[in-house]
């Protein structure tokens, strides 16, 4: 069984060597990723960059353990991705991954505060006021006034909604955001 609880190592965080994912449309294969070799390095900031369609979602979606590559590898220290049971890759996502999604992906009964501790539910080493004390910390460090937070996705602006997604990406405090 893989490590996942160990802490990330220094250098490369993420490495991916020779990554390819491919997606049938109709009859044609379009290649989102093709080969793709890279590191991204521990403690910098990498934006992923390029134009509508050239597979940077598609990228991130593979680093977040959301979908496979069709060949080559992902590591995130010495953790092969790849060959982590369906169990594990929940256990990893859980642990060392904050995703903000492009369309926020907040659950629209839920108010900005249960969004934002959503993951936290799904720790039970926490106590509820606990719970409820980071995801509030978080949420006013991104700007979300106190007074919004018993408000659903529907009610909140696009910023305002962005701020509780990224809120709940950090509020595990992962390693790779």
């Amino acid at each position: 069984m893989n490590d996942i609880n160990n802490n990330i190592g220094s250098g490369d965080i993420i490495s991916l060597q020779n990554v390819s994912k491919h997606f049938r449309m109709g009859g044609n294969t379009v290649k989102a990723l093709d080969e793709v070799t890279y590191c991204f390095k521990k403690e910098k900031m990498t934006a992923v960059v390029g134009k509508s369609g050239c597979g940077k979602s598609t990228l991130l979606n593979l680093i977040g353990s959301l979908e496979k590559p069709d060949s080559g590898e992902i590591f995130v220290g010495d953790l092969c991705l790849n060959r982590l049971s369906e169990k594990e890759t929940v256990n990893f996502r859980r642990k060392k991954i904050g995703f903000v999604f492009q369309s926020f992906n907040l659950i629209p009964n839920l108010t900005a505060i249960e969004n934002a501790m959503l993951p936290l539910e799904f720790t039970n080493n926490r106590r509820r006021k606990e719970k409820i004390e980071i995801a509030s910390n978080l949420l006013n460090e991104v700007g979300v006034g106190k007074d919004r937070f018993g408000h659903t996705p529907g009610k909140l602006s696009g910023g305002e909604q962005q701020r509780v997604a990224i809120a709940r990406a950090l509020v595990n405090n992962p390693e790779i955001i």
